[in-house]
């Protein structure tokens, strides 16, 4: 089947280019790869760099807002809970510590997470922002009533206490109006956050906070029964009202007309859109509520009240230290939404969250620790004694949650529904598992346990997975646990299986690479493994390669380009057959996916290490890329624009890798390079860019049979630079050497056989002769470069930099200085 249509998608900073002659008949295309094509390397990242300041900005504005009105609630709550423990016995206090932690533990499970929904859809809801929000608060309402009522009916079973000191009917008619009201309260800061009234939030927060402490000394004066619960419900009622109806009459109109004046556009939000993501994250959710709001019940089923009481007042302590990530991330969140479909904007986010939040948290959590006894005694001797040790692991388990909750959040944008659920959900099982063993063995310190451990264990599992460099022998198993994700994402590609010549019926089969952003596995019958009687015969079947990142993405449609234009080439058609054809390409979800034919042959690198099959393979793999030069290649003079392709761009990515101290032997080396090459005739055309003996395959006689991965093709690079690529390689991969090292050698001047074969492929493409070192240079240059593009990892190894990329530099500076 012929290669499906061309894209329109160009190689970052390419010259222009005359196209080949296509073909004639038209070909069926499947979905754009790409919303549109790839800009310049300088505008995109000037431009990048604006949008990430003005993002970052208002995030961090907007977070530190949410981060003050928590700040204002939990100082004043301070002031709430001491004149609590001050004016009521501890048991009581404990009792009433239990129902408003029922009570916000319901209130946040019913209200099914429309909180993050909510967050997530209204910036980019449009007129239907309005609707949607109401539509939130009459389902959180109602399911949150019901809550109320079958936790209030069953209270005899999971907190006999409870009824006996209040009574059945008082306890059910609290629970069924105390519920509802506080998940609207719960869900309200979030939408505020979603239409950048976040600074409303402090105001709102702080009102809500005296207003407590006024209501609670007029239940005392009035001796109401269960003053402490009933003056904290009351006071979020009246904001819940006075709020709202700003809110739905003002704010939100409001903003629906800037957001639109603003040439935002809305997004079409669907009931399933909506079911989707509430699914995953409500689950995630119920976790995390329950490990929040739950563990007073918990402790008060195994210790009793007073044991509850000096850990209610040890929470309310260590929550305003959660809540400053929490505050971190919902803006986040909001700030972030209209950028879901960039991965390296959200990580990116991610990251600079985490960080703001540390900084806040890290210092908090310190002295919160350190002077556990001092503010607990502010309560009274007995919570200080009860309470010292668990508030300081309690407050030392914040700073773990600042990972595990951005992530999250992270997950929440990008609507990664696993990642929404498994954290959390992880998280939550350690710390309740862990808090209920423990408990009766050292009281409300094993909770502190619980929380610290629950919290490290899965931040520590964050950390590894999102790591931009690890050991090798954990970045292996990372990578295999995201390729199988990437998989699992994809299904199985039905939807671009049907439009291959008899796909239909075809299943996934045997994962043949896998890296951190994407996954190559063969597809056919059963799988494309081979049957019975077919072994060393061209199985039927193909490959599928998936990618879920916007670099990796970029590349894989680059290359779809590529293929697409080298078979409508009439020039090297007797190449054809090594090359893969694209026989389907799309988008399934987040994913780019493409089903590229297989190509005859074993490992180029199988090969290269056989001593009888090795020389000869490297000869022929030289003279076939020289057809495609020679077909393809014209010899001119070498203009600022290649030296820019070649030279310069190349290494300001080379500048990013090093100290300081090394740019300017980066500027000297891009100055003698420049010299060397401008004005020099050469021959300038198609090359693979990679061309390694990895990206080869050959037959039993060490033959070529097949070039494959064509993601670092261009239509006008300096075409012998394939060549010492391929020697470069193959003594590496041969003899088991670093580049870097490599290259040292070799300026001191190659082999013999290496140089001969350089100078031959000179002399067969013409030209002016370049000087070998130079050329040496110039095939480390595209190399590490490259990898400085492609891969965070390698760039964040300090071993690889070290020996690849520093050493080589100073020594090509030295080496082209004497030259």
């Amino acid at each position: 089947m012929p290669p499906v249509e061309s894209r329109g998608v160009r190689a970052p900073d390419d010259p222009p280019k005359p196209e080949p002659p296509r073909p004639t008949r038209t070909r069926a295309r499947l979905r754009r790869p790409l919303r549109a094509g790839v800009l310049p390397t300088g505008i995109g990242k000037r431009i990048g760099g604006r949008i990430g300041k003005r993002i970052g900005s208002a995030a961090h504005r907007d977070g530190l807002a949410l981060i003050l009105g928590s700040g204002l609630t939990s100082a004043v709550g301070l002031v709430y809970w001491v004149l609590a423990a001050r004016l009521f016995p501890a048991d009581v206090v404990g009792l009433n510590q239990a129902a408003l932690s029922a009570v916000m533990l319901l209130g946040s499970v019913a209200h099914l997470n429309m909180t993050y929904a909510l967050l997530r859809f209204v910036p980019v809801a449009g007129h239907a922002a309005r609707r949607l929000v109401i539509g939130g608060y009459l389902a959180a309402g109602g399911i949150a009533a019901l809550a109320g009522l079958a936790f209030a009916a069953g209270a005899r079973w999971w907190a006999p206490d409870l009824v006996a000191a209040v009574g059945q009917d008082r306890l059910t008619v609290f629970f069924v109006l105390a519920t509802p009201v506080w998940a609207l309260f719960t869900v309200q800061d979030y939408v505020l956050t979603g239409i950048r009234r976040a600074t409303v939030v402090p105001l709102e927060n702080g009102v809500f906070a005296l207003l407590k402490v006024g209501l609670l000394l007029a239940a005392l004066v009035a001796t109401v029964t269960g003053a402490i619960a009933v003056s904290w419900m009351v006071a979020t009622a009246l904001l819940v009202l006075v709020v709202n109806v700003w809110l739905l009459a003002r704010a939100l109109p409001r903003f629906t007309r800037e957001y639109g004046a603003a040439g935002g556009a809305a997004e079409r939000i669907t009931a399933r859109d909506l079911g989707a993501f509430v699914r995953a994250d409500y689950a995630g959710a119920i976790f995390q509520q329950a490990a929040m709001f739950g563990m007073p019940v918990l402790v008060l089923g195994r210790l009793g009240p007073e044991a509850n009481g000096a850990y209610g007042i040890v929470w309310q302590i260590a929550q305003a230290l959660f809540v400053v990530s929490s505050g971190m991330n919902q803006s986040m969140v909001a700030h972030t939404a209209a950028d879901a479909a960039s991965a390296d904007t959200v990580e990116t986010a991610r990251r600079a969250t985490i960080r703001r939040s540390l900084t806040l948290v890290l210092p908090g959590a310190l002295v919160v620790a350190a002077g556990a006894p001092l503010i607990l005694s502010v309560f009274g001797a007995g919570y200080a004694r009860e309470g010292t040790a668990a508030l300081a692991l309690t407050a030392l388990a914040a700073v773990p949650y600042s990972v595990t909750s951005a992530t999250v959040s992270a997950a929440r944008v990008r609507r990664r529904g696993r990642v929404q659920f498994a954290v959390p959900a992880a998280a939550a099982v350690l710390v309740i598992g862990g808090s209920w063993l423990l408990l009766p063995v050292l009281g409300i310190v094993g909770a502190g346990v619980a929380w610290l451990v629950g919290q490290s264990v899965v931040a520590l599992v964050i950390m590894l997975v999102t790591a931009r460099w690890l050991p090798p022998f954990l970045a292996h198993r990372v990578d295999a646990l995201r390729s199988a994700g990437l998989l699992r994402r994809i299904g199985g590609a039905d939807s671009l299986l049907l439009g291959v010549p008899g796909g239909a019926g075809w299943t996934l089969g045997e994962r043949l690479t896998g890296g951190s952003e994407s996954v190559v596995v063969r597809v056919g019958p059963d799988g494309g493994a081979l049957r019975p009687g077919q072994q060393g015969a061209l199985q039927q079947g193909a490959l599928l390669k998936a990618c879920d990142t916007p670099r990796s993405r970029r590349g894989l449609a680059w290359q779809t380009e590529v293929l697409d234009r080298l078979h409508a080439d009439p020039r090297i058609g007797h190449l054809h057959p090594l090359l893969p054809r694209v026989l389907g390409a799309g988008e399934i979800g987040r994913s780019y996916c493409v089903i590229e034919s297989l190509v005859p042959g074993e490992s180029g690198l199988t090969v290269l290490r056989d001593p009888v099959r090795g020389p000869g393979f490297v000869d022929h793999a030289a003279e076939v890329i020289g057809e495609l030069h020679r077909h393809t290649g014209e010899v001119r003079p070498i203009g600022p624009e290649d030296l820019d392709a070649w030279v310069h761009e190349p290494l300001s990515r080379v500048r990013s890798l090093v100290p300081r101290a090394l740019h300017a032997d980066a500027r000297t080396l891009a100055a003698r390079l420049d010299a060397a090459l401008r004005g020099r005739r050469a021959s300038v055309g198609w090359v693979h860019g990679d061309f390694s003996p990895v990206n080869l395959l050959a037959d039993a006689g060490g033959r070529v049979t097949g070039i494959v991965d064509w993601c670092e093709a261009r239509p006008a690079g300096l075409q012998v630079l394939d060549v010492v690529a391929l020697h470069q390689f193959a003594v590496m991969h041969g003899a088991g050497r670093e580049l870097g090292s490599l290259v040292l050698d070799w300026l001191a001047g190659p082999p013999d056989a290496v140089g001969e074969r350089m100078g031959t492929a000179q002399r067969r493409l013409g030209g002016d002769p370049v000087d070998d070192r130079v050329l040496t240079v110039l095939g480390w240059l595209q190399h590490v470069s490259e990898v400085a593009r492609k891969s965070a990892r390698a760039s964040a190894n300090p071993v690889w930099v070290r020996r690849n990329v520093r050493a080589p530099l100073r020594g090509a500076r030295a080496a082209l200085d004497a030259a």
